[in-house]
């Protein structure tokens, strides 16, 4: 038997609570949180678990979504290994948390408080902290007594402090499907970001949250105020090529909408140089169909057909290239081959793939009258 004196076995400890420490705060969350929930409303059966449990998932369905541009990572929900799950009941957490802030991680400490007032009205009270930060207080109500929603808002507005692209991008993509609040709430978190004073780092999420606005304002049927939008992306330096890509592919569908075919080539072709580093699914194609779109505004229907024939050729399943042939073989009077296309796009319509950020994958485009149509 191998003798152990009180120094070895001291060591082995530390060494053991360094191991679980360090396994924490490398697989761990990087949102600690903390919700209390008053007396009264507790008795109404909405405690602090479950509002924590609330705030995490709203969390996680921002974080995880899909984005053009690279937004910190935010771990929420995650499944810690069995060295690093020990270390909550050896109130590690502390520790943990210490050594994320020294490895650089993108933690975010919330405490927040949901109460009572008066007239059934629920308040929540949020302090935000994260590392190189002044911690910031925010309050929200919610006038009509409903805690789940008071929670997700605070969610929402919390991670606008992480990312506040991602926030409003979730919103607008939940809103596209028949929720018009949803719409208003990315709009507003948008433009609250854009009024708060200059971030070098968030630069390419500012020219992102402008994109936004576009996509609203053309929802809205407001395309001259959707080309201004855009057009605010022009002086933010250091943005990403893959974003300013996004916008210049977004001015060229909205100039064939507008009938200026030279203005809408030379954002075609800006923005079929910048956004070449994107890799979503069928990305390529939309940008072959665009190309076609920007042709045929110009009068050279046979390029047009070319193009959107090379798209179906990419993505035989693709609604968009199969329903512009369609219109350009009417136009020819092939009606025999216009309502095969027709078939065509009906069959894949399912099936589409939508891509939020580009005008195109949520508008129909008209390139000979001009103007255009909601999907």
């Amino acid at each position: 038997m191998i003798p152990f004196d009180i120094t070895t076995l001291v060591l082995l400890a530390g060494m053991v609570v360094s191991l679980i420490a360090s396994e924490a705060a490398l697989y761990g969350d990087t949102l600690t949180l903390h919700i209390n929930v008053s007396p009264k409303i507790v008795q109404a059966g909405f405690d602090g678990p479950t509002a924590e449990q609330i705030f995490v998932a709203e969390s996680a369905r921002i974080v995880r979504g899909e984005s053009i541009i690279p937004t910190p990572t935010l771990r929420v929900s995650s499944r810690p290994t069995v060295v690093s799950a020990l270390a909550t009941p050896l109130q590690l957490n502390t520790v943990v948390g210490a050594l994320q802030d020294q490895f650089g991680y993108d933690r975010l400490v919330v405490n927040a408080a949901v109460v009572s007032a008066e007239n059934n009205v629920l308040r929540m009270l949020i302090v935000v902290e994260q590392p190189h930060q002044t911690p910031e207080q925010m309050q929200l109500s919610q006038a009509d007594g409903d805690p789940a929603a008071l929670v997700r808002r605070g969610a929402d507005i919390t991670m606008s402090r992480v990312s506040p692209y991602r926030v409003a991008e979730a919103d607008y993509i939940r809103g596209l499907d028949n929720d018009p609040a949803a719409l208003k709430e990315a709009g507003e978190t948008a433009l609250r970001y854009l009024a708060r004073p200059w971030e070098p780092a968030k630069a390419s999420e500012r020219a992102m949250l402008y994109n936004l606005l576009a996509m609203l304002a053309m929802l809205d049927d407001k395309l001259p105020t959707a080309e201004t939008q855009l057009s605010l992306v022009d002086p933010i330096p250091d943005v990403l090529p893959e974003a300013r890509g996004i916008v210049a592919l977004n001015r060229a569908f909205l100039s064939v909408a507008a009938k200026r075919p030279p203005e809408a080539l030379a954002f075609f072709k800006a923005g079929e140089k910048l956004a070449s580093g994107i890799t979503l699914p069928d990305f390529g194609t939309r940008i072959t169909v665009l190309g076609g779109l920007v042709a045929w505004s110009a009068g050279d229907v046979a390029q047009a057909e070319k193009s959107f024939r090379a798209a179906i050729a990419a993505a035989p399943n693709g609604e968009g290239p199969h329903f512009y042939l369609a219109q350009l073989l009417t136009s020819k009077g092939d009606e025999a081959g216009a309502a095969v296309e027709r078939d065509a796009a009906a069959a894949a319509l399912p099936f589409r793939t939508r891509i939020p950020v580009l005008a195109q994958s949520i508008f129909l485009v008209d390139p000979v009258k001009g103007g255009i149509k909601r999907h």
